[in-house]
């Protein structure tokens, strides 16, 4: 995000929307007002919070933009490539835009989000990540901006490593808030 336009502070918004609400409640309750009067405030209400609510749904409310990410996987990749997130937080591509991720490898991932009962799903145990990465040629990878620091499970320390051992860097996308990387096998890119 540029210096321009910074994230929007939501808490604000909820705090305010609270406030309003509980404001037009004790309003209501104090003095029994007409139904006209009752809806006029209503109305008033949500008229305050109608430029907050249409500015959270602009892109410039986001940190990050999943569903570019999820354009980049697709532009990068072939059928039977593998896909990663990492940190495993960075699933939520895959979760607004599947159709983008057909034909792909998910690598780590055990169980999904809904099953699971978890936001991300579950991953596979670390060994179980290696040799799947190890059947791929080719590996998109959906993870952080530079400078985040590095989530230090077992499964994120065993995809770095296998990536940094046994695949090379052969492209990447930038999209707000989010890097997709491809790597490949050496020959494979």
């Amino acid at each position: 995000m540029s210096k321009d336009h910074p994230p929007l502070d939501v808490t604000s918004y909820a705090g305010f929307a609270l406030l309003a609400g509980a404001g037009l409640e004790a309003a209501l309750r104090a003095v029994p007002y007409p139904r006209a009067v009752a809806a006029a405030l209503a109305a008033a209400a949500v008229a305050a919070l109608l430029p907050y609510s249409i500015q959270l749904r602009t892109p410039q409310s986001r940190l990050d933009d999943p569903m570019a990410a999820a354009r980049a996987v697709r532009e990068l990749t072939r059928p039977g490539d593998g896909v990663l997130f990492m940190p495993a937080r960075r699933r939520e591509p895959i979760l607004s835009s599947p159709g983008e991720f057909r034909g792909l490898k998910e690598l780590a991932l055990a169980r999904h989000a809904v099953p699971s009962g978890t936001l991300h799903g579950i991953e596979l145990p670390a060994p179980r990540i290696r040799a799947r990465m190890l059947t791929v040629q080719r590996i998109a990878v959906v993870m952080d901006p530079p400078g985040r620091p590095l989530d230090d499970t077992p499964q994120e320390r065993m995809k770095r490593d296998v990536l940094d051992r046994s695949f090379r860097r052969c492209a990447e996308r930038e999209v707000r808030g989010m890097v997709v990387v491809l790597y490949a096998r050496p020959g494979a890119c």
